[in-house]
């Protein structure tokens, strides 16, 4: 795009600087020439961080008993997954779940929660609250 079709562009949304205008213009064209992702072959990857969709729940069981707590993630490429206890890395803890070994009374009251990781970010949980009964 010569500059004075970027200057001509950017008259077009009254203040928009050139360079704005050619951030716009190659996001267009990246859509295919639609402008919404519509008509055309061409399309412009986007590459997201890690976002929790659903959260840890507290759990409640009794003394002898595992407790199961899980997270649903979404985020580009492969995520990655540190489960902490008491903010406390677990070992071995890197799945988008996690199952206590049983549980005692000293277990009461321990908080649960996990670091989700991408190539472009990362996020941390809620806690959720172990109850042991």
């Amino acid at each position: 795009m010569t500059s004075s079709a970027l200057d001509r562009l950017a008259g077009k949304w009254h203040g928009w600087k050139p360079a704005m205008a050619l951030l716009f213009a190659a996001f267009v064209a990246g859509c295919g020439g639609g402008g919404y992702g519509g008509g055309g072959s061409g399309g412009m990857a986007v590459y997201t961080a890690p976002n929790i969709t659903m959260q840890p729940a507290s759990a409640t069981v009794g003394a002898g008993q595992t407790a199961t707590f899980m997270v649903v993630a979404v985020g580009s490429g492969t995520l990655s997954y540190q489960w902490m206890k008491n903010s406390i890395d677990i070992t071995g803890a890197t799945g988008a779940s996690y199952t206590t070994p049983p549980v005692s009374s000293a277990d009461n009251n321990a908080q649960f929660a996990v670091k989700v990781s991408n190539a472009y970010g990362s996020i941390l949980s809620n806690h959720a609250i172990l109850t042991v009964m």
